[in-house]
């Protein structure tokens, strides 16, 4: 292919790092492409490590240092992909042209990387691989499940010993591990006469194995085998368990959890403390204030930093900003604090500059502007995507006469102000209290509503 060929061409173009990813992707020119890691496969919280443009051409590098064997997760517009990267490795990838009016933006559309002359050491070649084959496998068995029990378990049987002689060369521990668990997942856990009992899984999947935060194969069978855990504890544990959150001690929940016999030690039942908290939390039948602070606990004074980092990011996942909620702070840029001046309202909007409806959006939002000046202030954000603006979002970005900001994906306002579509408003009354979340925008609704009758209303002393 010619674009590959271009690609080996610029290869000695660049500095060498750890790990280098050649890219393309049509369709995406001038856009930014977000490089993040998995913070923890609880929360699934990404943290942006990597930011660069694709290119006019269509092409983009990156280049990642001292990762060891990670998932990455990397970002163009609303589109994402995932794949493994690993130590002085370089790989030649295609990110499919994707669609630019998916919604939410901060969700997007997953899809699959398109890799090319994939070394067949590379833990991407061995994963996919290995998924294939399980994946055929799986679906030839699974027809014989119920109709032919005996040949089922005999078929699942021989495929282990195949997938143990097919990979007993193998050196990658990582590699050992992603196997073990997938099948533990995908096979172990299907319910059938013979299949392993729930103790036997945790004598050989869990009991003496390190806690694994950063292999999603691992984290993903351990989540699934203690789903729905408070619940699956025997009455004199889960009651002292219960009482521990009543009473916001978390040295008593972690306690309770250790008694039961599958849990190995301090660190694990920690973290099965803060997955026990995050279903509960969101179940709403235990006090959410409670669990809050008991995650605030592990988050101050825990030994395992791995917990601790899970904690910070619960902690963001419950605090969900409704209206009535003092606006956070947050810096915009190093001066400048989203806050309204002069004891004046904040109209908040959030908008995307290339999408066709912000032209007419913005004429409206700019009458009322003019209109409400001295009452209410306005301020504009938008996801920074391109690093070259378009003529059509030129022309939207010249029409915004009031403070307008352009923030990239890593920004902590997104999260924090649970942004996820556009166009988005928030209005903030002049104490910094949140009092329309989403708020009512500036073009009648599908019940003919617009936020003119609030700001009319300010503006009477009403």
């Amino acid at each position: 292919m010619r674009y590959l060929l271009i690609l080996f061409l610029l290869w000695g173009q660049y500095s060498k790092g750890n790990t280098t990813i050649y890219g393309t992707a049509f369709g995406a020119e001038n856009a930014y492409v977000y490089v993040s890691l998995v913070d923890d496969y609880l929360t699934n919280t990404e943290t942006p490590v990597y930011k660069t443009v694709v290119n006019s051409g269509g092409r983009f590098v990156i280049e990642l240092k001292d990762l060891g064997i990670r998932n990455i997760v990397i970002r163009i517009q609303n589109s994402y992909s995932k794949l493994y990267v690993q130590n002085d490795a370089t790989y030649f990838v295609e990110f499919p042209k994707e669609t630019v009016d998916i919604i939410p933006y901060f969700s997007g559309s997953e899809t699959e990387i398109l890799f090319f002359n994939l070394d067949s050491t590379d833990i991407n070649y061995k994963i996919l691989g290995f998924e294939a084959w399980m994946d055929d496998e799986i679906a030839s068995l699974y027809i014989m499940k119920d109709v032919e029990p005996v040949k089922f378990v005999e078929g699942v049987l021989q495929f282990k010993t195949e997938i143990q002689a097919a990979y007993a060369a193998d050196t990658s521990s990582y590699f050992k591990n992603y196997i073990k668990y997938s099948l533990g997942k995908n096979l172990d856990n299907i319910q059938y006469f013979g299949a392993p009992t729930r103790k036997s899984k945790y004598e050989f999947f869990i009991k003496n194995d390190p806690l694994q935060y950063d292999n999603p194969a691992y984290m993903d069978y351990v989540n699934d085998f203690y789903d729905g855990y408070l619940f699956q504890l025997d009455q004199m544990i889960r009651k002292p368990l219960i009482q521990s959150v009543y009473n916001s001690n978390i040295a008593h929940m972690i306690t309770a959890i250790e008694f039961d016999s599958l849990i190995p030690n301090h660190m694990f039942a920690e973290f099965i403390a803060l997955k026990i908290i995050q279903q509960e939390y969101h179940s709403g039948s235990l006090p959410k204030n409670n669990l809050i602070d008991l995650t605030n606990q592990i988050r101050l004074n825990s030994p395992h930093a791995n917990n601790q980092k899970i904690a910070t990011n619960l902690i963001e996942e419950f605090y969900t900003i409704t209206s009535g909620d003092p606006l956070p702070i947050i810096y915009l840029n190093e001066q400048y604090q989203l806050k309204a001046k002069q004891q004046k309202y904040l109209y908040i909007h959030f908008f995307d500059p290339n999408n066709p409806n912000s032209l007419s959006e913005i004429s409206a939002l700019k009458r009322l502007q003019i209109k409400y000046a001295n009452e209410i202030e306005f301020i504009s954000i938008y996801l920074n995507k391109n690093a070259l603006m378009n003529d059509f979002s030129k022309r939207v970005l010249a029409n915004i006469t009031w403070k307008c900001f352009s923030l990239d994906y890593g920004h902590s306002l997104w999260s924090s102000l649970n942004v996820g579509s556009f166009p988005y408003y928030i209005f903030v009354n002049p104490n910094q209290i949140i009092i329309g979340l989403p708020a009512l925008g500036p073009n009648p609704n599908g019940s003919y509503e617009t936020i003119e009758k609030t700001f009319y209303d300010i503006q009477k002393g009403n």
